[in-house]
């Protein structure tokens, strides 16, 4: 019983911690964001994205982590992206190249979460103490 009482409260405690946000589409590593819309494609291979809409990071999200990935993909930063027959063509633009995939957010401040840290290990020590001094 106690242990599924300490469980219980780590897990209401902690829940915030593993929320996270992800969003599918081609991600350039330098810009830390997810383009998610294909461009207008004739018989292409759907790895060109526009420019917008994307999936910015988050507040206190560090970076993005690969749930999938799959090829490589090309972001058109102009007025429009077309593919066609696989010749990818930028209006008044230029490319930027990434990755083509399913993409989480990663947490960064993990400073905030020290005391939950702190009271699970000082909890873990009472207990071992407890048994401890039972024997």
């Amino acid at each position: 019983m106690r242990g599924f009482c300490f469980f219980v409260i780590f897990f209401v405690i902690s829940f915030d911690i593993y929320a996270q946000g992800s969003a599918t589409g081609c991600l350039v590593p330098y810009y830390n964001r997810v383009y998610t819309s294909n461009s207008l494609e004739v018989l292409g291979s759907s790895q060109l994205y526009n420019n917008s809409p994307s999936t910015p990071l988050s507040a206190n999200y560090c970076s993005w982590t690969p749930s999938s990935t799959g090829s490589s993909c090309v972001i058109c930063d102009g007025t429009l992206g077309v593919d066609a027959l696989g010749v990818k063509i930028c209006l008044l633009g230029s490319f930027r190249y990434g990755s083509q995939g399913t993409f989480t957010m990663v947490q960064c401040d993990l400073d905030s979460h020290f005391w939950i840290v702190s009271a699970m290990a000082g909890l873990f020590g009472m207990v071992f103490i407890k048994r401890r001094n039972r024997l």
